[in-house]
């Protein structure tokens, strides 16, 4: 059963062997066909991850806006990304669902941070993918910092092997060279990543069953929804020691693989026991932490309406027993 990366457009290389380990290859939404990372590509030719790209059209005006804030980000000195600083001044709204020209789109990123802006009418779909393509620019360069952060600890680790006597001096190799923090993508706005993704994934046909997220506030954020009556419901719980991202062995069947396909042919009872249907026991106390939710009496085109457009009554609940499923994992 096919599984979608949400509400990202790119992953790494370890994200995407330990997703494909867990429920097999992701889908990854792209916003430009035209601006595919190479990383991307390499992951989907090893078969780890699928690419599609429900929207097109608009490749020159939305490549010309990503010119326009990269070159507003080389002159901002202070925001090396392009546009991140401005993407953190904009909490609350939704960035760029009210610009639909680049003029306007630079008239913006001279002004941004003030409130006194006027507001036009939106175009959404040219939005989502601006603001997507911008994201994408910020998590390529957080997924760079991180690796740079990995050679690090790995050459303090190395280092703190060689010393020699180390343990007699009193000197201990534990206390130093600790697991380095890294940045849940999905804290910073997260309302917006949501609606922006939920836009593109509108226009996929072909909606997988499955929804994959890798981040807390991604999901936090769902529950806040659930309370006001998205009916948002964990199922269960477990830690497993997932596929090591540093192998590139083969995956003979995902880890999860046989109970979400009999949670989503309706083969296995949502309200049995899913430990006896399938779902794994922990592994470990400080394997990677799964959660699985549903999303009830809502199809995945249902519910990514919803997440799209929050404020719409246009899309009720359905009858029966049409679900989705969403996999939290922090890896």
């Amino acid at each position: 059963m096919k599984a979608v990366y949400f509400p990202f457009t790119y992953l790494s290389e370890s994200t995407a062997r330990q997703l494909a380990g867990l429920v097999g290859p992701v889908v990854v939404y792209q916003p430009l066909k035209t601006a595919i990372p190479d990383e991307m590509k390499d992951l989907e030719a090893e078969g780890l991850i699928e690419i599609r790209t429900p929207l097109s059209g608009d490749e020159e005006r939305l490549r010309s806006a990503l010119v326009e804030f990269t070159e507003w980000a080389r002159l901002n000195p202070g925001k090396s990304t392009a546009g991140t600083g401005f993407l953190g001044t904009r909490q609350g709204e939704v960035p760029f669902f009210n610009e639909t020209t680049v003029n306007r789109i630079r008239s913006d990123i001279k002004n941004y941070g003030r409130s006194d802006q006027h507001e036009a009418k939106t175009d959404e779909a040219f939005s989502a993918r601006l603001f997507l393509a911008l994201a994408q620019e910020n998590d390529q360069a957080v997924d760079g910092l991180d690796q740079d952060l990995d050679r690090f600890e790995a050459m303090e680790k190395g280092f703190l092997e060689t010393l020699k006597d180390a343990d007699e001096a009193e000197f201990s190799r534990q206390a130093h060279g600790g697991a380095l923090w890294r940045e849940d993508r999905g804290a910073r706005s997260t309302g917006q990543r949501i609606r922006a993704w939920a836009n593109l994934a509108a226009g996929d046909e072909n909606l997988p069953k499955v929804i994959v997220t890798t981040s807390p506030a991604v999901i936090d954020l769902l529950q806040e929804k659930a309370e006001k009556g998205d009916g948002l419901e964990k199922l269960a719980d477990t830690r497993l020691a997932i596929l090591d991202p540093t192998l590139s062995e083969t995956i003979e069947e995902p880890l999860l693989g046989r109970v979400l396909s009999g949670l989503g042919d309706g083969t296995i009872d949502l309200s049995g026991d899913l430990c006896a249907a399938g779902w794994p026991a922990a592994t470990s106390e400080t394997g990677a932490p799964i959660e699985l939710y549903l999303a009830v009496n809502r199809s995945p085109a249902n519910w990514v309406r919803r997440l799209a457009d929050p404020d719409s009554v246009s899309s009720p609940a359905e009858k029966g027993t049409v679900h989705t499923l969403i996999v939290a994992v922090e890896v």
